[in-house]
């Protein structure tokens, strides 16, 4: 008879020791949720003693493009070319939305890529033409002959055939026409031959693109044309 109380006695033995271990587990798992509220406390009143910095500018990004009327225009000249200006006129009928419903030809457009402007992203369509001769009135000069360019409306002021993609885009205060305006820094990747990048600095108080200055990066080297409204444009 003691012989099977021994072996019962034995057998009853572990349950003891089962519960001990769960009680040890209980400990480790209580004093890791305690150690990860410290964290939690130490990492909020850091927080609460952090300054807080003033208020963040809104992104109030309005596309100048949109608000483009026909006969504007602006001068846009190149820092490697100097003494040559070019004019862009905005022509009728200003900005279009539809380009489907729009013309089947555009005077003065030739493209092999882009042939067909029922098939163009909204679109504007400038002429380009040289400006006149410094001290020459335009009213006196005949109009030189003229080519059309494309600005897709979602292009930030780039042509159709720049194949441009956006990479970033920043709001940031922009002195022009001796003026400080509300502005952005557009950086832009161009593929194709020139693969970039530029940087076009846009406002929406400028005419026609809303483009204030340009600038491609060219290895070290940069290329800057500036945009400014001409008297007596026509």
């Amino acid at each position: 008879m003691s012989r099977e109380t021994d072996r019962l006695g034995a057998l009853a033995d572990p349950a003891p020791t089962a519960s001990r271990s769960a009680t040890g587990v209980e400990r480790i798992v209580a004093i890791a949720l305690a150690a990860m509220a410290v964290v939690l406390l130490l990492v909020w009143v850091d927080l609460l003693r952090t300054p807080t910095g003033g208020p963040t500018a809104p992104f109030d990004w309005q596309n100048p493009l949109l608000g483009a009327q026909p006969g504007e225009c602006v001068e846009v000249s190149d820092a490697s070319l100097p003494g040559e200006k070019v004019w862009l006129v905005v022509r009728e009928p200003g900005v279009v939305l539809r380009p489907d419903s729009g013309p089947a030809t555009i005077e003065g457009w030739q493209s092999v890529a882009y042939p067909d402007p029922r098939r163009f992203p909204p679109y504007l369509v400038c002429e380009a033409r040289r400006a006149p001769a410094p001290g020459a009135k335009a009213e006196q000069t005949p109009p030189s002959r003229s080519e059309a360019l494309v600005f897709p409306l979602n292009g930030f002021g780039m042509p159709l055939e720049a194949l441009c993609a956006l990479n970033d885009m920043q709001p940031q205060a922009i002195d022009w026409a001796g003026q400080r305006h509300r502005g952005f820094a557009v950086g832009l990747r161009r593929y194709g031959r020139l693969e970039g990048p530029w940087i076009v600095y846009m406002s929406k108080d400028a005419p026609v693109l809303g483009t204030t200055k340009r600038i491609y990066f060219q290895g070290r080297d940069e290329m800057v044309q500036s945009f400014l409204v001409p008297e007596g444009c026509r």
